[in-house]
């Protein structure tokens, strides 16, 4: 679980700089809810959010919204929105 936790981070972290957003911009994390990656999740969302300064890292079952980004996680795709806390 813990090398996918690491592709989070990664994936993450390329999407905050994708957006612009500064180094120091607390963000919250929404996840696909997936069978491959939900226990991963769970078991690493502190360590996801200290990496990535998410303030929550979230699983959900649909996404509103057009800042949506597909990442594959081990041949998986997942969805995953960032957005900057206000």
């Amino acid at each position: 679980y813990e090398g996918i936790a690491r592709e989070f981070v990664n994936r993450i972290q390329n999407i905050r700089k994708e957006n612009g957003f500064d180094v120091t911009d607390k963000i919250t994390v929404y996840i696909e809810d997936h069978d491959f990656v939900r226990e991963a999740v769970k078991r690493h969302a502190a360590y996801i959010g200290s990496q990535t300064l998410a303030t929550t890292v979230n699983l959900v079952n649909s996404f509103t919204g057009n800042n949506i980004h597909k990442v594959d996680i081990d041949e998986v795709v997942v969805k995953i929105s960032v957005t900057r806390n206000t």
